[in-house]
């Protein structure tokens, strides 16, 4: 019987509503193994409560914490996997950036799988122990050895990259929308068989490595990167304000493939003039952020400029990316380079975009 790591941070999963009618964090990591007598049948569980927090509150200070329990449990070699069972709202996120630190070389080849609930503990129709049978069962598959970081939600496997919450309340909500599930859980006797993924073994994020000054400092902390939306009207003021914080980076969620008004292509002139680094991204949920148009303001004449594209990265995600990217950075490396350099990778790893 194979073993596995379940490791517990918190989230609606172990949630149950209190008596003032208000859906709160009450239940363990162990009340909640306790409670699927298949998933002890299944493997063998070795649990621990890394934290017991709403999503909301987890910052990259503690995914990079996270990453680095991860790799001390998986170094047993007695260990075939890991859970990681987490709040939905910022799931992706989560999944995501460790996804893109965690090299395979870290995780001995094994995989991480992140997952959640939609509906606390004590719903009538709660979704949080199905979810974590079937992803204690990807974790404990062969067939999912090399693939980095998967989200299993609602009996999809889902690349950490692609994957987004697209529903607020939904049980189907975890989607991702370019692309396709990787793989799907069907109810098999066996574990391993009702494993099935629908393509080669491959990973879609390329590695950040994490430098040992960044995971040394007590709390690890990553450069600041700010996220600034275009809208109808938008002004500078967010942006300017964001400069002035001292952010090295700013992500730009612009509209269609990567275009802004004219008052934010002079806010975002003057901060590149300034050393800040600037990621355009799209606030549309399909297709890419690239250079297309040619106007004051378009993805031509940002690029021009100086700034990169956060390519089929939606603006959350290329905002951790960032900071991974400029976290394992020299200290006296240009910021632009490094972002350039970091994100053109994205392009050689994504198949079918360019």
């Amino acid at each position: 019987m194979k073993k596995i790591t379940i490791i517990f941070t918190g989230g609606t999963i172990a949630m149950r509503t209190n008596a003032d009618g208000m859906l709160v964090p009450a239940v363990s990591g162990d009340e909640l193994t306790a409670s699927i007598p298949a998933l002890r049948k299944m493997c063998a569980i070795q649990s621990t409560q890394f934290s017991n927090i709403p999503s909301a509150q987890v910052t990259p200070a503690l995914m990079l914490a996270l990453r680095s329990h991860i790799i001390e449990q998986l170094s047993n070699n007695d260990i075939s996997g890991a859970v990681v069972v987490h709040g939905t709202d910022t799931l992706e996120e989560t999944a995501f950036f460790l996804d893109a630190c965690l090299s395979n070389i870290d995780l001995n080849g094994k995989p991480v799988v992140v997952t959640g609930a939609m509906r606390g503990n004590d719903a009538p129709s709660a979704d949080g122990m199905a979810n974590l049978l079937g992803s204690a069962r990807v974790a404990s598959a062969d067939a999912a050895r090399g693939r980095g970081v998967l989200v299993v939600m609602n009996d999809e496997i889902h690349a950490a990259r692609h994957v987004t919450k697209t529903h607020t309340s939904s049980v189907q909500t975890f989607c991702s929308p370019s692309h396709m599930p990787i793989g799907t859980l069907t109810h098999a006797e066996d574990a391993q068989e009702g494993v099935r993924f629908l393509s080669a073994a491959r990973r879609f994020t390329p590695n950040v490595d994490v430098s040992r000054e960044t995971l040394t400092e007590s709390p690890p902390s990553v450069p600041r990167v700010d996220i600034v939306t275009m809208h109808a009207g938008a002004d500078a003021m967010l942006l300017n304000a964001s400069v002035a914080a001292g952010a090295q980076a700013i992500v730009v969620q612009a509209v269609g493939a990567g275009n802004v008004n004219l008052e934010l292509y002079a806010a975002i002139a003057a901060a590149i003039g300034q050393g800040v680094g600037i990621i355009i991204s799209s606030r549309s949920p399909l297709g890419v952020s690239k250079p297309a148009y040619g106007y004051e303001g378009g993805g031509k004449t940002l690029a021009a400029l100086g700034a990169c594209f956060a390519h089929d990265l939606p603006a959350h995600k290329a905002r951790l990316y960032a900071q991974l990217l400029l976290a394992n950075a020299h200290k006296h490396a240009d910021v632009a380079s490094t972002l350039h350099r970091g994100f053109a990778q994205l392009l050689d790893e994504t198949t079918g975009w360019g």
